[in-house]
């Protein structure tokens, strides 16, 4: 049964290799071993305590947007729910587990539909914050990722174009009929009602609930860059503007979203050790501090699977998982 998810999932080990590529043929023990001896324990901690105030946000952010759908958690068992979405979002592909927020809500009694609303604006807020964050970074290293850009302003461009050229309506139906085709006859009933749910819901939200959504979700992404700064800070890392170090993380964590390593190893090495070459860090520093932000994403987990702990699905996940 290992074996054969191992073949299965054989794409997911390619992090891996490139990481043991970097350990052993680009990089001194020895030097890692002093870096790490000699780092100030004070910024670590001070990066620690950011991961807890990230995750308050984080939560905050979930319980408002889920207010708005008149579906009321009290602040605990929010933040305890999304906290075991994040423990699964750590131990999974993508971060998809992060949904199982929607299965808590469903255990309340609501439908798939309205369920998901809340847990999908909260997902797109960090990922189109992170994406145009990273857009806009590879124009500062635009002589390395000039196809890149390219390819996305293209199509960025026709998703605008398509946007105006096509009625609202007439889109949604192009989705809808595109969506229904590829469901299995016997779920589409239940299907089409959970849409509408969601659509609905997704027009309870107004500009001022956005402004507050951009707001927190701003908040937590420059507590991340501010903990990043003080991991660097932490191991001496060199003369490193904040911003420079901001884009080159960002950077780092949208290579880290492609599903070909586990806990980002390997990608977020091979990333950070091109970019910060480019202004003569040396590897081994670059090594401790990508293991760094190694550190508090598993410390991250490790917060989700104590909520998961306290707070479990009272089903079975399999059972769950039904529209």
């Amino acid at each position: 049964m290992i074996i054969k998810n191992i073949k299965k999932n054989w794409y997911h080990f390619i992090g891996l290799l490139i990481f043991s590529y970097i350990i052993f043929y680009k990089i001194d023990f020895l030097k890692i071993k002093k870096i790490i001896l000699s780092a100030n324990y004070n910024f670590i901690i001070l990066g620690i305590i950011l991961t807890f105030i990230m995750l308050l946000i984080q939560a905050w952010r979930w319980n408002y947007l889920k207010k708005i759908q008149n579906i009321n958690y009290s602040f605990k068992d929010s933040f305890l729910i999304y906290g075991s979405g994040i423990y699964f979002g750590t131990i999974t592909p993508g971060r998809l587990g992060d949904l199982i927020k929607i299965l808590y809500l469903k255990e309340s009694g609501h439908s798939t539909g309205k369920s998901a609303v809340s847990v999908i604006i909260d997902r797109l807020a960090d990922l189109l914050f992170l994406l145009t964050v990273g857009y806009l970074s590879m124009f500062f290293f635009a002589k390395f990722f000039i196809s890149e850009i390219i390819i996305i302003t293209i199509i960025i461009s026709l998703i605008i174009l398509a946007i105006f050229v096509l009625k609202i309506n007439l889109l949604k139906n192009l989705i809808n009929k595109l969506f229904l085709l590829l469901v299995p006859e016997k779920y589409k009933k239940l299907l089409v009602l959970n849409l509408n749910d969601l659509i609905t819901d997704f027009k309870i939200y107004r500009l001022k609930n956005y402004i507050v959504l951009l707001t927190l979700t701003a908040m937590a992404w420059m507590l991340y860059y501010l903990q990043v700064f003080f991991l660097a800070k932490s191991i001496n890392l060199g003369d490193v503007p904040f911003t420079y170090l901001a884009m080159s993380v960002t950077i780092a964590a949208i290579i880290t979203l492609l599903p070909i390593s586990i806990y980002g190893l390997g990608t977020r090495d091979a990333t950070l050790l091109f970019l910060l070459s480019l202004i003569s860090i040396n590897p081994e520093k670059t090594i401790t501090f990508s293991m760094l932000i190694l550190f508090v994403s598993l410390l991250y987990g490790l917060i989700g699977l104590i909520c998961w702990w306290k707070k479990p699905l009272n089903h079975n996940l399999k059972t769950n998982l039904t529209i």
